[in-house]
């Protein structure tokens, strides 16, 4: 049976069709008599075949088939989203823009272990790895130890371009330091989007010596990589070193660093924030509870033991209260 739309349809192109042969006609009656009624009917004409055409076009839109319907529903008003997804992909692996720094202070020559502290997103050495590097240095750290920090603010301020710059600036310095000879141990200390750096370190160090003993340490890290890759971090932080831990604030409000990581042991500090005095923003609890605790020498993970390596064992989780 025909549909309510076919059936317009027919009706309306057999309609034009008598309209058109009687314009037609009425053509050829005036021709030679009237310019002005001739120009009159052939525009009439010509609006008449238009819409025939029109009409013809109409018959064929409603006979899409199945798939053709599909494509123009689901299809075609996701090529924006597409193209917008291609867009970030692009711009999150662009080279590093020209004309900025990465600094790192200079390692002694006589220095066999060495501990580095690295800034996450947005923020500086001057925030807090300055002077906790201050504090190692002068009251916990004794000959051959030496602490340091990286500076990469020039490259962490990008959404979606600071945790690739951070990876590969982290593996241009493990490649320097694996140059570093008279290194036996390496201590990485890593917040939020530095923990890219760490990383990066930690990948590029390893193929070179794998006789450096290397200790990864991540403070609420963020695990989205380039913008996209929600879940890199937690699936690889901590996979290349020899012993890693990690220190989370779950109701810090970044998304991505607020879950266990699948190979360092885990601690969950938010429980002891709540009961602390600490009132600045839940993402930077994990630095003071980790500060606090390394220079009190109550943190477990600070060289750890064997039976403390046992009692925290890689890839679990433990939360304190």
């Amino acid at each position: 049976m025909e549909g309510t739309h076919q059936r317009w349809a027919r009706r309306s192109g057999v309609f034009l069709c008598f309209v058109s042969l009687d314009a037609q006609r009425n053509e050829g009656a005036v021709r030679g008599r009237n310019p002005a009624t001739l120009k009159t009917q052939k525009l009439l004409i010509y609006h008449i075949k238009a819409a025939m055409t029109g009409t013809a076009n109409l018959r064929k839109f409603l006979k899409l088939t199945l798939k053709q319907w599909l494509i123009l529903i689901l299809v075609v008003p996701g090529i924006p989203f597409l193209l917008i997804s291609l867009f970030i992909v692009i711009y999150s692996t662009m080279p590093w823009p020209t004309g900025e720094t990465v600094t790192m202070q200079k390692v002694d020559s006589h220095t066999k272990e060495l501990i580095v502290l690295v800034h996450g997103k947005g923020d500086n050495p001057s925030s807090w790895a300055d002077s906790f590097a201050a504090e190692l240095n002068l009251a916990l750290l004794g000959d051959g130890q030496q602490a340091l920090t990286i500076n990469w603010s020039d490259y962490s301020n990008d959404l979606f371009r600071s945790t690739l710059n951070a990876r590969r600036i982290g593996q241009d310095l493990g490649r320097k330091l694996a140059a570093l000879k008279h290194l036996k141990r390496l201590h990485l200390i890593g917040h939020s989007a530095g923990s890219f750096v760490v990383y990066g370190i930690c990948e590029a160090v390893k193929p070179y010596r794998e006789d450096l003993f290397v200790h990864t340490t991540f403070l609420d890290p963020v695990g989205i990589y380039a913008g996209i890759d929600w879940g890199y971090g937690t699936r690889n932080f901590g996979s290349c070193a020899d012993i890693s831990d990690a220190y989370i604030d779950r109701e810090d409000g970044v998304p991505g660093s607020n879950a266990p990581l699948d190979h360092p042991h885990t601690f969950d500090v938010t429980a002891l924030r709540k009961k602390s005095s600490f009132k600045e923003l839940p993402h930077l609890w994990p630095i003071e509870y980790y500060r606090q605790q390394v220079v009190e020498q109550k943190l477990p993970y600070w060289e750890p033991k064997v039976e403390v390596l046992k009692m925290f064992p890689a890839s679990k989780y433990t939360l304190m209260e």
